[in-house]
């Protein structure tokens, strides 16, 4: 283990090793797991069986102090809040009320993926809750409308990532607590970037179906009155914003 002195070379082969074990059909968690475990026994002992079972308290004792941490405690308060809205159904309603909001808009069901997963990124704080969510409801009607998939499976992944953008975000929350910075200005720092995003996916989707019609094919919508519209927008949209407020609004005052 001479050749692994050097901090690139140590670098990759922890890497490697990485993205090796996940090939190979690890979990994410257990493949940095059992690099952690090789990685100690090889930089920490002598690369034997002994030496890694001697370094294991140390490993343990790392994971514990990096995790047992106050700031880290809004991560999993955030996803169980998303979890709630998605399982309670809460997330579906809104979908239905931007669905008679934007009519009978060439590649309105793409608008709708953008404009709920940017409302849902606000609610959630995790990337994989609200991908999952998007794909679970929007994927199956958009390929039965004849959406090519570029505009399903594009705006789901875009928005989705505005989850880790947008506050809450468990992302940010780490991020802050491991570089030792003020986690509520960064989650602040998140909103406008995210919502830029938003716009700027909602541009290219109108680019895309005006270059390519038949990326989103028109069908017939039923229609809905302005009251309607008004009214699924307070009775379902509204009551999210207020959770968003007290959970941005909270950090900004």
């Amino acid at each position: 283990m001479e050749i692994l002195t050097e901090w690139y070379s140590i670098a990759g082969f922890l890497v490697g090793m990485i993205v090796l074990l996940m090939l190979l059909g690890f979990p994410v968690a257990f493949a940095f797991l059992t690099t952690n475990i090789i990685g100690a026994a090889i930089f920490m002992g002598d690369a034997t069986i002994l030496s890694s079972l001697d370094s294991m308290p140390l490993l343990v004792s790392n994971a514990v102090d990096s995790v047992a941490m106050f700031a880290l405690i809004p991560v999993p308060l955030f996803i169980i809040m998303g979890e709630l809205f998605f399982h309670t159904g809460l997330a579906v309603r809104v979908f239905d009320a931007l669905d008679r909001c934007f009519g009978r808009l060439p590649g309105r069901l793409s608008y709708i993926t953008v404009a709920g997963g940017t409302i849902f990124a606000t609610l959630s704080g995790s990337t994989m809750a609200n991908t999952a969510m998007m794909g679970s409801l929007m994927v199956p009607e958009m390929t039965n409308r004849g959406y090519k998939k570029h505009m399903s499976m594009g705006p789901i992944l875009g928005t989705g990532g505005l989850a880790m953008i947008i506050p809450p975000s468990a992302l940010a929350v780490l991020l802050a607590s491991l570089a030792e910075i003020d986690i509520g200005a960064l989650l602040i720092a998140g909103v406008f970037p995210g919502l830029i995003l938003a716009v700027l996916y909602s541009i290219l989707i109108y680019a895309q179906v005006k270059i390519d019609p038949d990326a989103a094919p028109e069908y017939e919508v039923e229609g809905s009155s302005y009251w309607e519209m008004i009214w699924g927008v307070v009775v379902n949209v509204l009551p999210m914003s207020l959770v968003v407020f007290m959970v941005i609004g909270f950090i900004m005052l």
